[in-house]
């Protein structure tokens, strides 16, 4: 199953990520406030790379800390920026939380 990278790219950054752009474009992910995270991936703008093949899609999925069902998902606008976050991020239990 492969995704165009154009697809990618402009679902990625309607989630949260920002993208800075040097060798690769870079994806940087931006929580719902704005606050900058720790998860990131990056995709090549070769023109060999118009697509995105299983393989490359399943390291971005582990870099951005899901499966690669789950960014699929992300990418087909079946997850919003919200579910993401509650699957990356989910909150932090503690004393008198269950």
């Amino acid at each position: 199953m492969t995704r165009d990278r154009k697809v990618i790219d402009a679902a990625l950054q309607r989630k949260g990520f920002q993208r800075v752009d040097n060798d690769h474009h870079y994806y940087i992910y931006h929580n719902i406030h704005g606050k900058k995270t720790i998860r990131k991936t990056k995709m090549s703008m070769g023109s060999s790379h118009k697509t995105i093949g299983d393989t490359l899609l399943a390291q971005m999925a582990r870099q951005v800390g899901v499966t690669k069902g789950k960014f699929l998902d992300l990418v087909d606008c079946t997850l919003d920026q919200s579910g993401y976050e509650a699957i990356v991020f989910p909150p932090k239990s503690g004393p008198g939380k269950p």
